[in-house]
């Protein structure tokens, strides 16, 4: 019992850090208006939804590349990574693409306040352009989980969200982007995430 929460600690952890950035996000946001309120909201929803398959898929990886390496079968452990990253890459890619391409119906599907339409639509394209990052980085942290460290990505969810807030309060605050400045805070956010991480490794 003991071992599993030091083991499991670290991302409740993220989780945490995780939350406390977008209380922060939506901390700005209440000081822009209703509207941006409003487009921040629906966004967001949005865009978790638009990720949920990257999180599960690198989530289902974890204890595949863990059983693997408890084989002692470390080429097949890198064949499995090697895949994912492909798939899921490309996946990703396209995925977004497709997304970017229909975001306006989306935005009229959802049913959207009209004086909401410019900043979801907006927000949304940046973050749809910004999926690939996300997915390069919940692989990354997959894999280090698979490879029994769990603490790493904790550390570069850490860096992901000091930058997302210093971020947002630049483009939000300083310069007065609404939630535009949230969505290029948040995505530049996990870009930097994945290099740290990269370099990390």
């Amino acid at each position: 019992g003991s071992e599993m929460c030091i083991r499991d600690s670290p991302s409740g952890l993220e989780n945490g850090m995780f939350q406390i950035g977008k209380l922060c996000v939506s901390s700005l946001t209440s000081t822009l208006g209703t509207s941006a309120i409003a487009a921040n909201a629906v966004a967001n929803s949005v865009s978790t939804l638009a990720n949920i398959p990257g999180n599960t898929m690198s989530l289902a990886m974890i204890p595949v590349i863990g059983q693997c390496l408890g084989a002692g079968d470390k080429k097949q452990a890198a064949k499995v990574i090697g895949n994912t990253v492909t798939l899921f890459m490309v996946g990703s890619v396209v995925l977004a693409a497709a997304l970017v391409g229909l975001v306006d119906p989306i935005v009229r599907l959802i049913s959207t306040p009209e004086e909401a339409v410019a900043g979801t639509t907006a927000y949304l394209t940046i973050c749809f352009i910004g999926i690939p990052c996300i997915t390069a980085y919940n692989i990354i942290a997959a894999i280090y989980r698979g490879l029994g460290d769990s603490k790493s990505p904790m550390y570069f969810i850490a860096v992901a969200c000091a930058a997302n807030i210093v971020l947002d309060l630049v483009f939000m605050g300083a310069l007065g982007m609404g939630p535009v400045g949230a969505a290029l805070g948040t995505t530049l956010s996990q870009a930097i995430s994945v290099v740290v991480s990269l370099a990390a490794i």
